[in-house]
Parts: C-alpha cells; sequence; structure tokens
C-alpha cells in the first residue's frame, strides 16, 4: 500500500472510531454527570451536576439525588461516543444517548433538574436543547432549582456566588478591551461589581463569527462559569454559549 493512501485510510479510519457509538455495560454513576466503567472514568460532556469532588466535608445539596438519577439511566442502557479529549486527569467527556430513544441522557438529566447546563463541545444544537430544557425546569422549579444552593444570581449580589459553578443576570454596564483582555462591566467599579471577560483572541475569534461582544453593551444577559474572586466576582468567558441574551441593547 502507497504510504500517501495508508495514512488517508489510518485517518479515515480514526475520524469513524471518534464519531462511533459505544454500548456502555456495567456502569457506575460517581455523581450526576460521572460515571466508572471498568477502571475508565467519564464526563457527560456540556452539563454539570453538584461536585463529586469538593473541599467541604459533606457533598453539596441535591448531589445524592443528582447521582440516583444519572445512575438509573445508565442501567436502562445507554451509547456513548467522544465529545473532546480525556481531561489532564485521564477522564473521558461524552455524548451519552439512551439505547431506546435518540434523546442525550444530558437531555433528560436536565428536564429533571439533575444537572445544569455548562458549554463544552462545539455541538451548539444540542447545547441549546440543554438550554431550552434547563430552563423549563428552572422556571419550574424542579429538582436542584426548587434549592436556594442554585439560584441565579443577580450581577448585583454575585459575591454570594464566587468559588461555584454558578448563574449570573444583569445589564452589561460598560464593554471594555484591553491588550490581553475583552471586558464585560456590570457595574460602575470594575475593581468590585461582577464582571466576565475573555482572552483577546476568543474575542476576535467570536467577533470574526458574528457575536461580538462589544455589541453587548446596554444588553441584560446571562452568565454562567466558575465565579472566581478577581477584582470583585469574575467568570472567564470561554464558549459563546455561557452568555444568554435576555433582551436587546437600551438606548
Amino acid at each position: 500500500m502507497k504510504r500517501r493512501a495508508f495514512i488517508a485510510g489510518a485517518a479515515s479510519f480514526c475520524a469513524i472510531r471518534a464519531n462511533a457509538q459505544t454500548p456502555v455495560v456495567n456502569a457506575t454513576a460517581l455523581s450526576g454527570d460521572r460515571f466508572t466503567v471498568g477502571d475508565d472514568e467519564y464526563q457527560l460532556a456540556d452539563v454539570i451536576a453538584p461536585p463529586l469532588y469538593t473541599l467541604k466535608k459533606t457533598p453539596p445539596a441535591y448531589f445524592e439525588a443528582a447521582r440516583q438519577t444519572l445512575d438509573s439511566l445508565l442501567r436502562q442502557g445507554v451509547n456513548i461516543k467522544e465529545a473532546s479529549p480525556k481531561s489532564r486527569w485521564g477522564v473521558q467527556p461524552v455524548i451519552a444517548t439512551m439505547q431506546a430513544s435518540s434523546r442525550t441522557l444530558q437531555e433528560i438529566l436536565c428536564a429533571a433538574g439533575a444537572v445544569r447546563v455548562a458549554p463544552q463541545t462545539e455541538n451548539h444544537d444540542h447545547i441549546d436543547r440543554l438550554l431550552a430544557a434547563e430552563k423549563t425546569t428552572r422556571d419550574g422549579r424542579k429538582g436542584l432549582w426548587s434549592l436556594d444552593s442554585y439560584s441565579v444570581y443577580k450581577a448585583t449580589s454575585a459575591n454570594g456566588a464566587i468559588g461555584a459553578y454558578n448563574i449570573i443576570e444583569g445589564t452589561v454596564v460598560r464593554a471594555a478591551k484591553t491588550r490581553s483582555r475583552f471586558y464585560l462591566n456590570f457595574g460602575d467599579d470594575y475593581r468590585t461589581d461582577f464582571t466576565a471577560g475573555a482572552v483577546s483572541r476568543i474575542y476576535r475569534r467570536w467577533a470574526k463569527d458574528e457575536f461580538d461582544l462589544a455589541a453587548l453593551e446596554g444588553v441584560r444577559v446571562r452568565v454562567r462559569g466558575f465565579v472566581e474572586e478577581i477584582n470583585g466576582p469574575s467568570i472567564d468567558l470561554i464558549h459563546p454559549k455561557q452568555i444568554e441574551l435576555l433582551h436587546a441593547r437600551t438606548a
């Protein structure tokens, strides 16, 4: 076989393998979004459940209910396919689909209120379905949405969201660009008020794709991500679906 043909064949095989769905047997849920099969650990992509790994002595609120929901679904039979490369800890992100239907576990878990949406993959259509399911469940205060621990924070009180994955709503007061980052400021004092920001290369790429952060000034939005303490509460933007537009730009 010629070298070029061999390389093309190998690449084709790898692509098929990466896109192939694999049946899951004898899976055990570790949390609402993680499970093991033998010695391998998997993470459901684009969602986040009450976390398995925490510095606190007790599990977070709704942890066991979310874990049991995933465990019951795994026992019904699912197929998985890789969603992105393994993490540095060897955990494989996957999209999981029920064997008896075309629905993903992520969609079912969002509808049950066992997880929240945490955009990760480039499958934006799937993420949009997850966001729609999450909204319905959140509006109905079902599952974890019935608890204050997972309520949507206002930008004016985002200090309470620091140190965990949370969702924050507010109006962008000012959109500002520096040499290395682009910032969405939700108050007059960027040193204390809630801020969401992206590195310049991400901002430029999104702008080319007609998602310009600069156009969000005066717009009410919902932002999700891990909230850190950096000049007040702050979320690092790495995926465009972390931002949901709630209202049009004000004059």
